[in-house]
Parts: structure tokens; sequence; C-alpha cells
């Protein structure tokens, strides 16, 4: 018998899923290649080839991505050993076309799966589930503290459960809450960020509500225009979209195939960064 010069390939158990108007790849840390267990090369290659990256045609087809930033997502899940938590989350954004995956920031619409999944994946403590529903009570809601790696924030996930015929306490994943941007109704999780924003920091690191952001040389229509910086999470530039030349109510396609406003946005990254680091000195 000639063996094959290719190395067969390795089952590692996942759970494709949407939280908010996202979806991602899930993982339960124990359930990966050892060498994928810590953070360096080998597990970023891992998640790379299963979403479908790099992928120069765009589309992800070879992978779970799907040819968005929406769903280029990857989690890892384990069990948490830091006091009064439940579940460990690190998220990363797997870049499309490149080899490349963003560990710097949370996904905030994959933290109202990740409860959920947790739950599916036996990490949340068995007894604390079944106590999420009064005895004379066929649903209840299950409180998962979450410690988002990430950013190194507490988050709380209020999941939605019910008994079944066997009086086992489940994940209730229907339901009529209706989330823009999601086709069909699904439960609602609620969520609660803890503290996002730090001891040390300002929501608004300017001092101000509103301010005017240089933006000259990125070739946009004016020299400057008005924005505010919060800090709560992930650092972001709230900034009207007249500005920009829109309205407000373009579809997400017509914004994604404008290249040269993009080209234009990519532009003034660095100088909404050096903004940010200059307020930390």
């Amino acid at each position: 018998m000639t063996k094959s010069k290719f190395a067969p390939q390795i089952p590692v158990p996942a759970t494709y899923m949407r939280g908010g108007t996202s979806k991602g790849t899930f993982f339960k840390l124990s359930d990966l290649p050892e060498r994928c267990q810590v953070a360096g090369e080998s597990r970023d290659k891992f998640l790379l080839r299963v979403v479908g990256s790099p992928d120069p045609y765009g589309k992800q087809i070879d992978g779970l991505g799907n040819g968005s930033s929406s769903t280029s997502k990857t989690v890892i899940l384990s069990a948490s050993d830091r006091p009064d938590h439940d579940v460990n989350y690190l998220f990363g954004q797997v870049n499309i076309a490149k080899p490349m995956i963003d560990w710097a920031g949370n996904c905030g619409n994959l933290t109202a799966a990740v409860g959920a999944c947790a739950i599916n994946m036996g990490l949340v403590d068995a007894d604390k589930i079944a106590n999420s529903i009064d005895d004379n009570a066929e649903s209840g809601i299950c409180e998962v503290r979450i410690w988002q790696e990430n950013i190194g924030k507490t988050i709380i996930a209020h999941v939605p459960v019910y008994k079944d015929a066997n009086d086992k306490v489940q994940v209730q994943e229907t339901g009529d809450f209706e989330l823009d941007g999601v086709t069909f109704p699904a439960a609602e999780v609620k969520i609660e960020f803890i503290d996002p924003v730090d001891a040390t920091s300002d929501m608004f690191p300017t001092g101000n509500l509103v301010d005017d952001f240089d933006v000259s040389g990125c070739g946009l229509n004016a020299d400057s225009i008005k924005a505010t910086f919060i800090s709560a999470g992930i650092p972001t530039i709230f900034i009207n979209a007249e500005d920009l030349g829109f309205t407000g109510t373009e579809l997400q396609g017509d914004i994604n195939s404008d290249s040269e406003l993009l080209t234009k946005l990519e532009k003034s990254v660095p100088q909404a960064a050096w903004r940010w680091d200059y307020l930390k000195m």
C-alpha cells in the first residue's frame, strides 16, 4: 500500500454561531491541538486556515469566513479560574486577504453568543445552570460571567434558558427579539459591560464631547471634521455621515463598494491613532 504524502486532516470540535450582526467559529481551548492552545504562529495559522484566509479572491470559499469582516471571526473559550467568573473569552478578527489576526480588541456582537456557547460547551457550572430556573418555573435567565481577555474586562451575559421534556435546563435559542441587520427573530440575550472605562481613563479622552478632528492630507472634502472620541472597551471615533458625503441611510454595500472613500478613511486612521497616543502622554 502506497502511503499518502499528505498529512490527514485533524478533526477539531467547533461551533459556528451568530451573535448580534456577526457570525464566528467558536472553539473550546482544550479541544484545540496542543500546539494551538497558546498564543503564537501555530495558533494563528490554524485559525487562518479554518476561516479560509488569506484569500486573494476575498470570498473565503475554502473556509468558514464567508468573505466579510462581520463573519471572518474566531473565538476561543475556556473555563475561568478568575474569582467570580465562569468563562474566559478570547476574540480574533481574521483578515480576509492577509495572513493576519487582530487580537487587540473585543467583538461586541459575538459577545452576545459567548454565554450560550459556554453553557453548551460545558464551561459553566452545572449547578449554576440548574439553579437559574425556579422550582415551579419552566424558564429563566442564567447569568454567565465572562472575562474578556482581549481588553481585560468583565461582561455579564443574561442567557434565557428553559427546562426540556427531561427536566434538563437548555439554552433558549428561539424567540421574538428582532435586531436591525438580522432577518429572523431569536431569543434576546442582554449584555452588561462592567466598568468599561478604566479607572485611570475618561470615556471622552479629549475632555470634550465634540472635537475638530484634523484630517488634512486624507483626501476628504475638508481639513477637519467634527468628531467624538470615546474610549469604552475599544477606542472609537464617531463622525457625522454628512461630513463624508453620506446621508446615513445607505446600505452596507454602498459604503463597502466605495473604494475611494475607504482609502481616504484608512488614511485618517494614523491621524486618530496619533491623537490617542498623544492624549496618553
